[in-house]
């Protein structure tokens, strides 16, 4: 491997070089969470762990990190990019990425901050599940982005405090109503309704406060009513009382009557009798109208008795009222106390303030009202006086400080106006506007000078203004034609993103609208109140297609992964039968793998070429030794040839085995069968089948005494050749033309010449008949081939003999099978 090899070979983010792991981690996609991670851990220099945590998207990671990593700035990174997923601040945020971000950060304010400014409802819900202290509670309650969320930190916070601030300062319609809602105390209803910020909670608080005091009223207009129904009833029983003492009376009188009728009717006398019942008459008449008179008597006793009590009542309740007068302008008054002697404590006590509370002060000791007791008085009395006394040096002070910064005011507006002045020499619109603001801030710092010299100073400093300002007019209306047709250049720009904004050509137009936002930065700044605008609109046009890229992207990132498993699994396949000798099975099992591969879908980019090389390497692999397939098996089986001669050689050694003409007959047995079945080249079947012969020699040369009359015997195999070639070539002699010679009948011996007597006959299906010359002819042919077959079950023989034998054995064979063909 060359130098340049090898450092094309090292992975940048294990290069020794730390500037070049920064940059190579400048370079990795945001995506590749894996990576990141690793060297946002495992990197012993901390900008490149630092860097690698800026880019690192999962929460579980960036955990891990903001609470292990040996260095505060790596942790503080960590803590921040979980704060900025959680807050949804990067593309492609998904909402799962926020909660975890959220489950993976400790700090409460952090915590307390998200809770407030995410938009994701459930992530800001799960952030303040985790906010516990009343304060950071308000704080969601008052300023969260969502009404939800408000609610929610609203009904967790128990602190009165709190409660209260969140009634009399959230900007939130809801949130401040709620707040109102669970404030009891009249004292806080009224510093909402008086001091609080949001008008529908004022309103509510004012509310409240009037259901209040119509509830007392109404609790006063019962309890009245309730004495008024008490008097009546105790007049009522008493009027009672006065019917049954009268009917008593009655009663009485009807008695004493009845026992006077009784003792006139004894009497007996009508005279007296009517006497007696004119003057009874007369004295029930009496009685009558005394009866009467006591009753008026009692009425217009009750009726003073009422009137009394009501005029004591309304008495009282004037005592009352007075005595809540006064106490309420005791209040007041002790408000006013307090507030003075917290302003005289105040170390930053300003001029206005002070006036103010003196002017309060002044008119109070002027007209104190009556207070509850004379104590009362006097000690509110006292404390305004002393508050007076503690306050006026203090506010002369403050009118001294006044006067003196005024004096000093002059001499700086005197400077103003000589750098105004000085203006009207400078040529650039860009300075001047410049410059006058900047004086125009610092006039308006010393403002307050003497009004004698006030006027002459401003007319001056206002003359100056307007001769440096008239150079800048052309200046700035060239400046807001060229916004405006910046205003047009961006509005063009949002056109054409909102036109790619629902594309699904995701690369050339994500590449498309980066185009158009490099473009967007290099136009320069529109017409004021547009900026907001047109960038939320731009803004939006990006974001919708960039959320719906993002959508596809995890959808083919599923079908990615899918693919993936599939390709995953046809290379471990094409792997698998890489080293198959099953020729022509594996290879169309990877010919259909080759053709299902390309039914498959794409992979994710970074996994696709190697998978490709996987797989074509497996295929090439297989394919290679398949096209060497016939070369493989020649080579194979001389290497098997070439082992039977090695095993052969292997018995040459002196010392003779007890069954070596065994292992011998073995060895030539699997011989014979390799060289019948298995072809190789002539070249290569030679020189083996020479070698063989010759240590067949060698085992024969060393060991001689086994294998005399044995299959393995030279001579005896010799032997048994030359019968067969004078056997072929005696029937190679009969079958020429006439049958044979007498030198050749004469020449048999007595058994062959009657076996071929024999064989004729049964050839000729007769017995000491004439033989027929075609039943003769093929059975010379069917005992060549049986003498052939007996010839090739021969064991070895000295080359030079088998050479001899031989082609007298196959001249034999073809003289007699040629005979045969032409009969």
């Amino acid at each position: 491997m060359t130098l340049l090899d090898r450092f094309r070979a090292q992975p940048r983010q294990r290069h020794a070089d730390p500037v070049i792991r920064l940059a190579f981690v400048e370079e990795i996609p945001v995506d590749e969470r894996e990576l990141l991670a690793e060297m946002a851990r495992e990197d012993p220099d901390v900008r490149v762990r630092r860097a690698a945590t800026a880019k690192l998207m999962d929460p579980t990671a960036l955990a891990t990190i903001a609470s292990s990593d040996a260095d505060d700035s790596v942790r503080e990174q960590a803590r921040s990019m979980l704060r900025d997923i959680a807050l949804d601040a990067f593309e492609g945020v998904g909402e799962a990425d926020s909660l975890a971000a959220v489950d993976a950060l400790t700090d409460a304010r952090t915590l307390a901050t998200i809770a407030k400014t995410a938009l994701r409802e459930n992530v800001a819900v799960r952030a303040l599940g985790r906010v516990e202290e009343a304060r950071a509670l308000g704080s969601v309650a008052r300023h969260a982005a969502l009404e939800p969320v408000r609610l929610a930190a609203l009904a967790a916070l128990q602190d009165r405090a709190e409660l209260v601030q969140v009634a009399l300062n959230s900007e939130f319609k809801d949130t401040a109503v709620a707040a109102v809602d669970r404030l009891s105390d009249r004292e806080d209803l009224e510093a909402v309704a008086q001091k609080g910020k949001n008008k529908s909670g004022i309103k509510r608080a004012r509310a409240i406060l009037r259901e209040m005091d119509e509830r007392q009223a109404a609790e006063a207009a019962q309890e009245e009513a309730e004495r008024a129904e008490r008097v009546r009833v105790e007049r009522e029983e008493r009027i009672q009382e006065l019917e049954a003492e009268r009917r008593a009376e009655q009663q009485e009188r009807q008695r004493v009557e009845e026992e006077e009728q009784r003792r006139v009717s004894e009497a007996g006398a009508e005279a007296a009798a009517r006497d007696r019942a004119a003057a009874e008459a007369a004295q029930r008449d009496a009685e009558e109208a005394a009866a009467r008179a006591r009753a008026e008597a009692d009425e217009q006793r009750i009726r003073r008795e009422q009137e009394a009590e009501e005029r004591s009542r309304r008495e009282a309740e004037m005592r009352e009222a007075d005595m809540r007068v006064r106490r309420e302008a005791l209040a007041k008054l002790q408000q006013l106390a307090l507030r003075i002697e917290q302003l005289t404590s105040k170390p930053d006590l300003t001029l206005k303030a002070g006036e103010r509370a003196l002017r309060d002060l002044r008119a109070a000791l002027g007209a104190i009202p009556p207070m509850p007791s004379r104590a009362d008085y006097e000690a509110i009395s006292g404390r305004l006086k002393a508050g007076q006394s503690a306050l006026t040096p203090k506010v002369q002070e403050q009118r001294d400080a006044l006067e003196w910064r005024r004096f000093a005011n002059v001499t700086i507006q005197e400077q103003l106006c000589a750098r105004m002045e000085a203006l009207a020499t400078v040529d650039d619109p860009e300075a001047i506007a410049r410059d006058v603001r900047q004086l125009q801030e610092q006039w308006r710092a010393a403002s307050d000078v003497p009004r004698t010299q006030a006027e002459a100073l401003w007319q001056r400093f206002k003359a100056a203004h307007d001769i440096a300002w008239a150079k800048c007019e052309t200046h700035f209306a060239a400046q807001i034609e060229a916004r405006a047709a910046n205003l047009e250049k961006k509005r063009a720009l949002c056109e054409r993103a909102e036109a790619l904004a629902d594309s699904t050509n995701w690369i050339q137009t994500a590449e498309a609208i980066k185009a158009l936002q490099a473009e967007w930065k290099t136009v320069g700044p529109v017409s004021r109140g547009q900026e907001k605008a047109t960038w939320e609109r731009f803004r939006s046009a990006c974001d919708r297609f960039f959320t719906r890229r993002q959508s596809d992207l995890a959808d083919r990132k599923k079908v990615w992964a899918e693919n993936q498993a599939k390709k995953d699994a046809l290379c471990q396949r094409a792997e698998a039968l890489a080293e198959s000798t099953d020729w022509e099975a594996a290879a169309a099992e990877i010919r259909r793998l080759q053709n299902e591969w390309k039914t498959v879908g794409p992979v994710r980019k970074n996994r696709s070429e190697a998978l490709w090389q996987r797989f074509r390497g497996a295929c090439d692999a297989f394919f290679s030794r398949y096209a060497t397939r016939h070369d493989t098996a020649r080579a194979e089986r001389v290497a098997a040839r070439e082992a039977i001669c090695a095993e052969l050689e292997a018995l040459t050694s002196p010392d003779a085995a007890s069954d070596l003409i065994d292992k011998v007959r073995d060895i030539r047995r699997r011989w014979q069968q390799e060289i019948s079945t298995r072809a190789i080249d002539r070249e290569h079947a030679q020189a083996l089948e020479d070698r063989f012969r010759t240590a067949f020699a060698a085992i024969l040369g060393a060991h001689p005494t086994p294998f005399v009359g044995t299959d393995l015997d030279p001579e005896t195999n010799r032997a048994k050749m030359e019968a067969l070639v004078r056997r072929v070539e005696d029937l190679a002699g009969s079958a020429g033309p006439g049958g044979g010679n007498a030198r050749t009948d004469q020449a048999r011996s007595p058994d062959n010449r009657l076996a071929a007597m024999l064989k004729e006959a049964l050839a000729a299906n007769t017995i000491g008949g004439r033989v027929d010359e075609g039943s003769r002819q093929r059975a010379a042919a069917d005992e060549v081939r049986q003498a052939q077959s007996a010839w090739a079950r021969i064991g070895p023989v000295p080359e030079s003999t088998r050479r001899e034998l031989a082609g007298r054995f196959d001249r034999a064979c073809r003289r007699v099978i040629g005979a045969n063909q032409k009969k």
